[in-house]
Parts: C-alpha cells; structure tokens; sequence
C-alpha cells in the first residue's frame, strides 16, 4: 500500500465535464518522486509542440508535494503546471495553500485539466465526488470575493480554493493563481491557461488520512526540526520581518535589482525594508501558512489615501518588483500596487519588471505620455506604478501591452527596446543580482522555466548556507566563476527533489531543518529508504524532463544566456560596480556536467544512465 500518497490522480475534460481516476506506479513514483515527476511526464508526452498555451489541449495541472498532507513542518507546497503563455516553454509555479493538503484528503495527489468549459465554472472537489458549478456570477470578479462567495456557496469554510482573478479571466501573460489564504502561483502566466479553460477557481475538501510507515518515527524527527527551526535566528528574523527583512542587506551587498538592472545602490532604501514596516505601523501581523511554525508572511494597512489599503502584504521579491526595479521608495504605493496584483491576480515580480522597462524606455524616449495615456513613467513615480499594475490587471490601455510581458512588449514597441527589456527565454528575472552571484546568473540562463529563483538558489553557498548532504560543503566566492557549474546544478537537483517533496526552502536553508532530517522524516513517511543521492537523483530525472519538453518547443543552446546587460554592461555604483557576467565558460562546464550535446539537447546516454529511455525517442525519432 501506498503510504504518505494517495497513489492517484485526477483527470478531468472541462469540455464534456467528464472526470477519471487513473492509478500510478509505485515504482515510478519512487524514481520520480511523485506528482511532480509524473507531471513532468505527462507534459512530455501529451502537450505537442503545435498546442499553443491557451489551447484547450494544453493541460493544467496541480501537483501536491509528495509530503503534503503529512505532519511535516513547513510541508504545504504544491505545484501548478502548464505551457507558459508568457514564454512559450515548460511553466510552473509553486504556491504554498491548504489546497494541496485536502486534494490529498479527497484521494488524489494530482489534478490535471484539459478542455475547456462552454461558459465559466468552478469545480467542487469533496472527497470522491466532483461538481462542475456555474461561476458566471464570479467572472469579474476579485480573487478574495470569490473565494468568500464559493465557502459560503459550499457551506464549508475549511475547503481549500484557489483561483484566477480578472487578469486571468483576460488571458494576460502575467496572470498566476491565487489561494484563499493570499498565496500566489504567480510566475509564468498560468492564470492566463486557467482563463483560457473557463474555469475560474477550484475548491476542495476531504477526510480522508494520510498512513505513514513509522509514524512514531516521523514523529520524533519531527519534534527535532520543530526545535531547531524554533531555535534558528533565522526564524526569528522571518518572524519579526518576513522575506522584507533582508532588503537593506541586499541593497548593501549588491544584490538587490535597481533601476532595471543600471544601479548598484538604492537612496533610502531603507524605507522598503521590513524593519521600517514595523516601526511605522503598516505592519497588523505576521501570517503563517499551513503547518508552518515560522510564520513569515505579512499582512498589513495603509490608512491613508491615495493608496487606503488592508490586505496581505508586500514581501521581499514584490518590495524590489514594485519598488527597487522601479526606483521607488514609497512602501504605501508598493503595499497598494501589491494588493491590486493580488486581487487581479498578477504576477507582482513580472509586473514590476515591465514596469521599470517601460519606465527606461520612457526614459530613453521610445513611448511618450500620448502612449501611456497620461501616465508619467518618470523612475520613481510612485503613483505610475499603481495607475499601470491597475491597467495591466484590467488588460486596459498600455497596460494590454505591458501585460504581455517585457519580451512581447519589447517587439510590439520596437525602436531598440529590446534592449531593456530584462528576461531570459521570456521571463523577467526575480530580485537576485547575477552582477554579484555569478552562479545565479548560471542558474537563470539555464533555468527550465525562464529565469527563476526558485528551482535551484546556487546563490546560497556564496551567502554561507550550505548543504553538505549534497555536497555543498564550503563556502564559495560569490564573483568568481570557479566552481559554480557545479554548484548550480547540485543546486538545481536539490531544489527540484524539495518541490516534488513539496517542503518549504526557507525551513531548510534558512530556519534550521536539516537536509537530513527532511530524508529521515521521507523515509518515516514512505518506508522507501532514499538516501539524498536517490532524492537528488529523482530531481534530476524531473529536470532533464522539463528540458526534453522545451527541447520539443523549441529551445535550443542560444536561448540558454543572459541579457546583453549583464554580459556587457557594468553598473557604476554600489558593491558591484564594474562587475558583468562571464557567462562562457561557465555554461561550457554546465554543459558538460549535464551531459548536453552542443545544442543543449540531453545525450541518450546520459537519459539511458537515468532510466529515461522513453525520453529518447521523442528527441531524437525512432522508437
């Protein structure tokens, strides 16, 4: 028997409202990981390179952590997936929700979507049973008043919903998925797939009970973590001041984006930070997720107009998004654009990002007011950043264009904006300078999902976290390029395995659980006996996966790089002044290490040596 899983998934068709269940292999799950692994799987076989994003034979999956459900602290991510509207290639988002957790309890690890709905709906997951409800009295509507509307509506307010605000009803690229608890699956534009399918939420509820192999084990591993993370100066400064905590610390280390990537410091930055969050009042509480004893969220209140707002607050990459990126220091604005993005359902670090594109190219000349409608894109404008995250969410105006990301907008403005416009196989760069963390730059260039911070953070070696279960065993030099092919992709593994696990990253590199507590609670849960060689083996299966699927989209060795602005322009200010990055040789040992043929394609014998040979025919032909 299965245990810490469900050992299924489920399928639905929003066009005929038929549903299946389809058992997986425990085999399989084992190598894989789970869900994700599995996921990665079906993309690869079942999205054909001719099925565009918003087709209604894309799919939509939501993939529970193989650990939700279980009593593991911090153990509350799932994982939405889809071809990416916004790039073209393999798009995730991980979200933090108690959606996952009672997915798991209605009996399904996995849910995975195609078709699309005759008129919008929403579906009612309750153990076995699936409805398919009308939610045309929910379309147009803000993320928040659905998820009201449908807990009443199903008289069950512990049910888990997450959902698509107006952005995604409208198909914008930057749209994500929004929980009920305020957490976002934000990058890629997967709300725009959700959108596109008529489906505007998803509410779930079960009872059923997760079985463990050795609970009494799991049990006492897990009160060893919950001490030391209880222990950890990391989850004090989380709790104190969340992600927000960190922004002067980045800002003086020359980590923080600024200005679209042209400075190295940030006048009073010191009025974004957490810190000053708390000391002026904006701050209400601190939030936690589910099963989360750390606690890092914020939820705060401007009470003051022009920007009035209550509501969960900015954290660290939204802070830089909506702030640094664009010059600007007004934490009210940010706090508002912030909330506005919630409740449009966009992506605020993608935002942000086009944003202070816009504003560099207004800058330079190439739009006007006559473009903007009357919107001053001056850097630093503190209400343009509000009037245009408002215009986007609404797919209104020059937002309808900013809302198509930097890489679209760039070619719908022309005259040379491309060259400001900051992204990697189409998706703007989160709030961590590769002008200082060489091996982030490494890390974004050949990130399956575009540029990404989450799946693999080889910055964190530099910054003293180590992980000496994996290998990291010493700190690295954060600007130079020894070593950091390899860290990279350690860094990518390891990340992938800690998705499909579905455990938070601030718990184990930053608040004080161990890798191998992770492992022996894995094994507790399971009974498989991994060691974190298998477990990182298992994440690497999943990578080269979502490599073959981009592969069969269309990417190549070229799409692998930077913005010309980091390879050849230097900011003059700051702790990275006069740094670029020396992309070359590095990515000619990743390659290596990965085992990549000259166009980046995966060889068969490195597939074959992971068990994937039934990736091979689908790069290379044959049977």
């Amino acid at each position: 028997m299965v245990k810490a899983c469900t050992g299924k998934i489920l399928r639905i068709d929003l066009s005929t409202e038929e549903t299946k269940e389809e058992e997986t292999s425990l085999d399989f799950m084992k190598t894989h990981l789970g869900s994700l692994g599995l996921a990665a799987k079906v993309m690869l076989e079942e999205v054909e390179p001719e099925v565009s994003p918003l087709n209604p034979e894309n799919r939509l999956i939501i993939a529970a952590g193989l650990l939700v459900g279980t009593p593991v602290p911090c153990g509350n991510k799932s994982i939405v997936i889809a071809r990416s509207p916004l790039t073209g290639i393999w798009g995730d988002s991980v979200f933090s929700a108690t959606f996952g957790i009672e997915l798991k309890r209605c009996g399904y690890d996995m849910l995975i979507a195609k078709g699309k709905a005759d008129s919008p709906r929403y579906l009612w997951i309750q153990n076995g049973n699936i409805e398919f409800r009308d939610a045309n009295h929910l379309w147009g509507q803000h993320t928040f008043d659905v998820y009201e509307t449908i807990k009443k509506e199903i008289e069950d307010p512990r049910a888990g919903v997450i959902g698509i605000g107006p952005a995604g009803e409208e198909m914008v690229s930057l749209a994500g998925l929004i929980s009920d608890e305020g957490r976002a699956a934000g990058r890629a534009g997967l709300g725009a797939v959700m959108g596109s399918k008529n489906l505007k939420a998803l509410a779930a509820r079960g009872t059923d009970k997760l079985e463990l192999e050795d609970r009494d084990e799991f049990m006492r591993i897990r009160s060893e973590a919950l001490k030391n993370i209880s222990d950890s100066p990391g989850t004090r400064s989380m709790r104190s001041y969340g992600t927000a905590g960190g922004v002067v610390a980045h800002e003086e280390a020359g980590n923080l984006p600024i200005r679209n990537w042209t400075r190295g410091k940030l006048p009073r930055v010191e009025e974004i930070s957490g810190n000053y969050m708390a000391e002026i009042g904006v701050l209400i509480s601190n939030k936690a997720c589910y099963g989360c004893p750390i606690a890092c969220g914020r939820y705060v209140e401007v009470k003051e107009d022009p920007y009035k707002m209550k509501g969960y607050g900015p954290e660290y990459e939204t802070l830089a998004g909506l702030g640094s990126y664009c010059w600007n220091t007004d934490l009210a604005s940010i706090s508002k654009a912030n909330d506005i993005c919630n409740r449009y359902g966009i992506d605020t670090i993608s935002t942000g990002s086009v944003i202070a594109f816009a504003m560099e190219c207004y800058e330079n000349g190439l739009i006007t007011k006559e473009d903007t409608e009357g919107i001053d894109l001056a850097w630093g404008n503190s209400e343009a950043v509000v009037e245009m995250a408002e215009l986007i969410g609404k797919k209104e105006g020059f937002g309808a264009i900013l809302g198509r990301g930097v890489k679209a907008a760039a070619e719908k403005i022309g005259k040379d904006a491309e060259r400001f416009a900051i992204h990697v196989k189409g998706l703007e760069l989160p709030a961590h300078n590769p002008y200082k963390y060489k091996s982030m730059g490494l890390n974004y260039a050949t990130g399956n999902r575009g540029a990404c911070h989450n799946r693999g953070s080889p910055s964190y070696p530099a910054r003293g976290m180590l992980s000496p279960e994996v290998g990291i065993k010493q700190k690295l030099d954060p600007l130079t390029i020894e070593g950091k092919a390899k860290v990279t992709k350690i860094h990518q593994d390891l990340c992938t395995a800690v998705d499909a696990l579905g455990v938070c990253k601030f718990a184990i590199f930053f608040c004080g659980m161990s890798l191998s507590q992770v492992e022996d609670m894995f094994n507790a849960a399971t009974g498989w006996n991994l060691t974190w060689d298998d477990l990182l083996q298992a994440g690497e299966r999943i990578w080269y996966l979502e490599r073959a699927f981009n592969i069969r989209m269309g990417v190549t060795r070229k799409d692998d790089s930077l913005p010309e602005r980091f390879l050849k322009e230097a900011v003059p200010d700051g702790a990275v002044k006069g740094e670029t990055v020396n992309l070359k040789p590095m990515l000619k040992e990743y390659y290596e290490l990965r085992g990549f043929d000259e166009t980046g394609r995966p060889k068969t014998e490195k597939l074959r040596n992971l068990d994937l040979d039934y990736v091979v025919p689908l790069l290379y032909g044959g049977t």
